[in-house]
């Protein structure tokens, strides 16, 4: 568990990083750090607002998902924040397991394993903690 605290923790510092790095410099001018000052407070609200915006607008995930991962088909239905994640193999052989959303974590639960994924209007976008393009796994109602 540790070893995944300081994946995050190292994950949302090179997020951090990468802001500061692409924020637009400002000269450090008396006059011009008031307004700097409270142009960033402003520009912060605004985040917060429209991410709390993003995040709630996307709550109601609801509904019956379909994709593959490997040749293995995957159904999966979501009502409220958990569901049943179905995935047949091509020879007929069938696994389900039970499915936990925790959307202000952008995480999901799929039997044992732990996944982060984001959710857009018609579709679920999964993949594992490292984020490697090669797990991803679309689903789309």
């Amino acid at each position: 568990m540790s070893l995944k605290k300081f994946t995050l923790s190292l994950a949302a510092l090179a997020s951090l990083s990468l802001l500061v790095a692409c924020s637009p410099k400002a000269q450090s001018t008396p006059s011009s750090q008031a307004s700097t000052s409270a142009e960033a407070s402003t520009s912060q609200k605004s985040e917060t607002s429209a991410s709390s915006s993003t995040a709630s607008s996307v709550t109601n995930i609801d509904g019956t998902y379909t994709g593959q991962d490997d040749g293995d088909t995957i159904t999966l239905v979501v009502t409220g924040n958990t569901g049943t994640w179905t995935e047949v193999e091509p020879d007929g052989d069938q696994e389900i397991k039970k499915v936990t959303f925790e959307p202000e974590n952008q995480r999901v639960f799929v039997g044992d394993d732990i996944k982060v994924y984001v959710a857009e209007e018609n579709q679920i976008i999964i993949d594992d903690m490292d984020r490697e393009i090669s797990d991803r796994i679309v689903l789309k109602k």
